[in-house]
């Protein structure tokens, strides 16, 4: 009897073993990756333009550098702040994938709600999806025009 509790202990232990969390003070690569001591983390749940991307909106052939008004907007909103990260994987391009916190605000959903970051196709994320959608109807951030979302 006491081997199976062993061995469920074991695998119980392994898996907080794994699990990381990383804080400090953030440099924002773009606006859903940012480095915080040397470690490049990736918000989970969201996607958001590359630094030097840029969106084009519905109407016309108007294009605009939302990708870096989207990594300012983020500079502008953590400030000096710690963030919090609890990692949860790792990309192909090995960032690591985490859930980020800035007194308690998720950062994803921050994204969402401002309009700077749209729900990741993949997310089983109803509160981001929401956020975005009234980030959409109030026209604020990439939704400011009419645009065409990346791929």
């Amino acid at each position: 009897m006491r081997l199976p509790l062993l061995v469920i202990a074991a695998a119980l232990s392994g898996s907080v073993a794994h699990a990381q969390t990383i804080s400090g003070r953030a440099a924002v690569i773009d606006a859903d990756t940012v480095q915080i001591n040397g470690e490049v983390l990736r918000f989970l749940d969201i996607d958001a333009p590359e630094r030097d991307q840029l969106c084009s909106q519905v109407l016309g052939d108007v294009t605009w550098e939302c990708g870096q008004e989207a990594a300012f907007a983020l500079i502008d909103w953590l400030g000096t702040s710690s963030v919090t990260c609890e990692v949860d994987g790792v990309d192909h391009d090995q960032r690591r994938l985490a859930h980020c916190n800035v007194s308690g605000e998720d950062v994803a959903s921050w994204l969402a709600e401002s309009g700077w970051a749209v729900p990741d196709g993949n997310c089983a994320c109803e509160g981001v999806r929401a956020a975005s959608a009234r980030a959409a109807a109030a026209a604020r951030g990439l939704w400011m025009e009419p645009f065409l979302p990346w791929n």
